[in-house]
């Protein structure tokens, strides 16, 4: 038989409930004096498929083998009365219960209601209750739900025998999963930033050459600074284009391009300047407050417009910004690495970018390297007590498994098996004569 992690016993408890007692069905297995039958799996069959832990509807070995399981920790679970609870932890239960029900009631209010009335949420109210009732959801069922799920966090509790994760299995697991990550990212700066800023990665490893850096964002006109980046943008694609040879006749500009004609790096320079003079009063402003000993932090707030640097921890260790990073505007990268940013506290000159006009101050360093934090720890323990669990459980489920009398009809396994075999096969054949032609002859005109 097909052997399952105990732990997906845990997720699972309520789904065989409402057929516990459906003796109509063929019998697949029996627990001491126990029958397991095809109705119970029938029932938990499509969440099978759906969360993939069989491939198809016709594996009945795998799920009659979870239902065993199943039967062999409800046994033991109430042998060594974890399912027992006193009057505090039943009105604890019942209070959770309460509050899950209530959560589920006000999300189908608040997707049903028609109109924000008491009125109307009195109606949506009594449809709600109404509505999961009849799908089995009721105070009762997640009452006896939690107590289920109570009763197995007992037994683990039990079986894991106070172990926590030591510092030693923490930090071994850090090391060897963070070498990994070292080799991935060490010269690979993009990939890196995609990891970590778009896919949430956590940053075990940080390559080396991160500066932290804050900055003073200044708004300026819309037209001013799309006349700007559009004559960049045009100035940039001649060049990416220049001494490509080409027999075919050049595309005509778009007349709704902002930029039609050819553009000069001169140009480009001009209407960068004319961005820098529309604010030029502002930026002298800050040049001559940081000279006379004013915080940089301090003039963030009084002329600053980035949202980020409102983040309390933004603004003490910068954004971390590599000469190759992808993640920022250009303009902000090049300013950040500028011949005047050499050491932490320098400050850049104006720089025109997508936003605005920047104003750098090289904030710090970014350590590198493998660096350990209370996140990464925290999250390295939580696998480690769920690996621990896995081990306890499957090894206790193995001694109790062969402990009890338990017996498997195969002749109505495989019986089940060919039927659902057959049923599957019949209905993609149906589908099949039911799919629309691809393409049906006209009628002609007068026919």
């Amino acid at each position: 038989m097909k052997k399952l992690s105990v732990v997906l016993i845990a997720l699972m408890l309520i789904l065989t409930q409402a057929c516990a007692e459906d003796t109509s069905k063929l019998e697949l297995a029996r627990v001491e004096d126990t029958v397991i039958f095809k109705a119970q799996a029938d029932e938990i069959m499509p969440s099978f498929v759906s969360y993939n832990y069989v491939s198809t509807e016709t594996d009945y070995q795998t799920v009659v083998e979870y239902l065993v399981q199943q039967e062999v920790m409800r046994r033991k679970i109430a042998d060594m009365k974890f399912n027992e609870f006193s009057q505090e932890e039943l009105d604890s239960i019942t209070k959770d219960a309460e509050a899950e029900l209530n959560s589920y009631i006000e999300n189908y209010i608040e997707q049903n209601i028609s109109e924000d009335t008491q009125e109307a949420r009195d109606k949506a109210h009594t449809q709600a209750e109404e509505f999961f009732t009849t799908h089995g959801l009721t105070l009762d069922v997640l009452v006896d739900s939690m107590k289920q799920r109570e009763s197995f966090n007992k037994m683990t509790e039990y079986l894991l025998a106070g172990y926590a994760p030591t510092e030693q299995e923490v930090q071994q697991i850090f090391e060897t999963v963070g070498q990994q990550y070292q080799e991935q990212y060490a010269n690979n700066i993009p990939l890196f930033e995609g990891m970590t800023t778009y896919y949430g990665q956590p940053k075990w490893y940080t390559p080396e050459g991160y500066r932290g850096i804050i900055h003073i964002l200044i708004k300026v006109d819309e037209d001013i600074l799309e006349q700007y980046m559009a004559m960049q943008a045009a100035y940039e694609e001649q060049q990416n284009s220049a001494g490509n040879d080409s027999a075919e006749e050049p595309n005509k500009q778009d007349d709704s391009a902002v930029v039609t004609e050819p553009v000069t790096l001169e140009q480009v320079e001009v209407a960068k300047q004319a961005v820098l003079d529309s604010k030029k009063d502002i930026i002298d402003t800050i040049y001559d407050r940081l000279a006379d000993g004013e915080s940089f932090e301090k003039l963030i707030e009084e002329f600053g417009s980035d949202p980020g640097m409102l983040n309390t921890d933004n603004l003490r260790d910068g954004y971390p910004v590599h000469k190759d990073s992808i993640v920022y505007d250009p303009a902000f990268t090049s300013a950040a690495f500028s011949d005047r940013m050499n050491r932490v506290g320098d400050v850049s000159e104006p720089s025109v970018g997508s936003f605005g006009v920047h104003i750098l101050k090289y904030q710090r360093d970014v350590p590198s390297g493998l660096i350990m934090t209370d996140a990464i720890y925290s999250q390295i323990s939580e696998a480690l007590l769920i690996q621990k669990e896995t081990e306890v459980l499957d090894s206790a489920l193995s001694g109790w498994m062969a402990e009890m009398n338990i017996n498997y009809n195969d002749a109505n396994i495989e019986l089940a098996t060919k039927e659902a075999h057959e049923r599957i096969t019949k209905e993609q054949s149906d589908d099949k004569s039911e799919a629309p032609l691809e393409a049906v002859p006209a009628e002609s005109e007068g026919n």
